[in-house]
């Protein structure tokens, strides 16, 4: 299972806890007549904020992790999502702050409450629900190739040729490995986070932005993305030739 699909899964987990919370904090503060033992109601409170909280570590550290490792630029989707993760962390600091050390602030813990799990929504909205949406857990291949899509790609000629030398290949191979196996599979057309990339280069079109399948069309994805991708602009001239020469081997 790839890390992506095993984030988003969790952050379902994440959304479910967030309604817990909120009920429990519906049905400890909002009825007049209580349907459910209070004691009870705090700790499965407690416990689901809990976990809550860990979970979102974990998750920011799978986040936090990957850009580290690829040192891509996060698009504009990815910043959002990031600004909702720093608010639910923050929020949920202040939170446990106003319960445990602050007491008179204690009466706006409900506004918190349904503040924090709005926020939560939007995180989760912004990245999970978009990846499972998008990939249908996963499962999505890349789209199929029109007839008028073919005739523009044999209309787009290139320019730029693939190295063949075998250095170049294998140093491609290890940038490749660095900062694309996270989202691509080289060895197929299965579509991770992003499609395969098995005959990338073979293939009329590139799978996403149905351009030309050509040296100059990947040197500009890989520089400014199309759609999603994160941008790789920080990669050096020499290295986006070295991905491209083994983008040509598969």
């Amino acid at each position: 299972m790839h890390i992506f699909l095993i984030k988003s899964l969790l952050a379902v987990v994440l959304l479910l806890l967030s309604l817990v919370n909120m009920m429990t904090m519906f049905e400890m503060f909002g009825r007049q007549e209580r349907k459910f033992d209070p004691e009870t109601l705090r700790k499965v409170h407690r416990l689901s904020g809990t976990v809550f909280f860990l979970l979102s570590l974990g998750i920011a550290y799978i986040c936090l992790d990957f850009l580290v490792k690829t040192k891509a630029e996060p698009s504009p989707r990815s910043a959002l999502h990031a600004v909702f993760s720093v608010a639910v962390l923050f929020l949920l600091s202040l939170k446990v702050l106003f319960n445990r050390v602050y007491r008179q602030f204690y009466g706006r813990l409900q506004t918190m409450g349904l503040i924090l799990a709005f926020v939560s929504t939007a995180m989760i909205s912004s990245s999970a629900g978009y990846f499972l949406l998008v990939s249908k857990f996963g499962k999505e291949t890349p789209a199929s190739r029109t007839v008028e899509q073919k005739k523009d790609a044999v209309q787009a000629a290139g320019h730029m040729a693939a190295k063949t030398d075998p250095a170049s290949i294998e140093r491609g191979k290890k940038v490749y490995g660095s900062k694309c196996t996270f989202c691509h599979d080289p060895f197929s057309n299965k579509t991770l986070t992003g499609p395969g990339h098995k005959g990338i280069l073979k293939n009329p079109l590139l799978p996403v932005s149905k351009k030309a399948a050509t040296p100059e069309n990947v040197a500009h994805q890989l520089r400014t993305p199309y759609k999603d991708m994160p941008s790789f602009s920080s990669l050096s001239d020499d290295d986006v030739q070295d991905v491209i020469a083994y983008l040509n081997t598969l």
